[in-house]
Parts: C-alpha cells; structure tokens; sequence
C-alpha cells in the first residue's frame, strides 16, 4: 500500500516486451529447434527474466500458437488486401507471389518454425490453422484455373504447391544472395511452377521498389 497522501504507484506493462518474446522463441526455435528450447532460454534471449514471460503467456505451447497464429495472420492479411485491390488473374496472382515472397524473407525464422512444429499443436488449433492455410492456397487455384485451361484440377493444385514450396525453399537454404536478388530469383521460380508469365506489379508509393532488408 502507498503511503498516506501519495499515489499509488501503477505498473504500465512494456507494449513491445509480448512481441520480443516472440521474436525470441522464432528466433532460438529456427535454430534449435522449439521443444529444444525452455521458457528461460526465451526469456534471456529476450532480455526478460523467466518469470516475467508468464505475464504474456501461461506456457511455452502459449508461446507457439501465438507465433504462428502472427504469421498465419499476416499470410491471410496479405493474401486478402492482394485479392481486394483487385486487377487480371495473372496480375494478382502475380501480386500474390510476390507478397508471398515478402512474407518468407522478412519472416523467415517464424515461417521455418511453423513447418516444423505445427504437427505438434494442440488438435483444435493445428486444425484451425491448416483450415486457414488451405483457403489460402484456394485464391492461387482459383486465379491460376483461367490461365492454366490445360490443367486438371489435380494439376492445378500440384502447381500451387510447387511454387509455394518453391518460394519456402528459402526458409531451409541459405543462398547468400542479397535480398532483392533473391526475391527476383524466388517470384522467377515460383512463376516457372505455375507454368505463367510473371506481371510487373504496380510502382510502390514514390515510385521506389520494396525493400527487403533480411536475407
């Protein structure tokens, strides 16, 4: 209790501390592996001391489905603002490709994390993210059926796959190439899978290019 005439003294909570935990758990979690990882281990990477994680989260499973519901959310964000801005199949899908890439350079270390250990989640959540993940894949298909006539449905899906996966070789495979090499090289790849053109996307504000700062 304060003193008589005094304040009481009110703790603010950091806003950044909850995604420096994250960032931390992404970060140990590519390289070691998450179930390598203990709370303490996350904690001292973050600069927080242990038991000040559990004031964000109830335990390291916490910590997991939050990382990965973050960068699900941000594939499905982006996926959508493409879809709504609007323009031919191939120019969107295009757009999508390039978002994509955008997604697995700057978050490489969640990305790689989420394939690795999203067969560990609880049932209900690595439902809901696989549910969220194939209405992603849905929008390639669904551009893609119009410029690729020659394909089965079958097909279709096989070369979704297989540009995405192209694009998520990165997650695994250190090229060395810098940045905006790599995401040319990585949109000229995943266009080769999905047997189209690629389409010049819309100059950025100021007509300056992205750019990717993280290889």
């Amino acid at each position: 209790m304060a003193p008589s005439g005094q304040p009481a003294r009110v703790r603010v909570r950091d806003p950044g501390r909850k995604q420096r935990i994250l960032a931390a758990a992404a970060a140990l979690g590519a390289r070691r592996g998450f179930h390598a990882i203990s709370m303490a281990d996350i904690g001292a990477e973050a600069g927080i001391v242990g038991s000040g994680i559990y004031r964000h989260f109830g335990s390291k499973a916490s910590i997991l489905v939050a990382m990965l519901d973050q960068v699900m959310d941000r594939i499905a964000n982006g996926g959508a603002e493409v879809m709504a801005a609007g323009g031919s199949d191939g120019f969107v899908l295009s757009e999508l490709v390039r978002d994509h890439i955008a997604t697995a350079i700057e978050h490489r270390e969640v990305l790689a994390v989420y394939h690795r250990e999203i067969h560990t989640l609880p049932e209900e959540d690595r439902r809901r993210l696989r549910r969220r993940q194939r209405h992603y894949i849905e929008d390639w298909v669904h551009l893609l059926a119009p410029l690729r006539r020659d394909l089965a449905d079958g097909e279709l899906r096989l070369a979704v796959h297989a540009a995405i996966g192209a694009i998520q070789s990165t997650l695994f495979f250190r090229s060395g190439l810098p940045p905006g090499d790599l995401a040319t090289r990585l949109e000229e790849m995943a266009h080769g899978c999905l047997g189209v053109a690629v389409v010049p996307g819309r100059p950025a504000a100021g007509g300056s290019e992205l750019s990717l700062t993280t290889a």
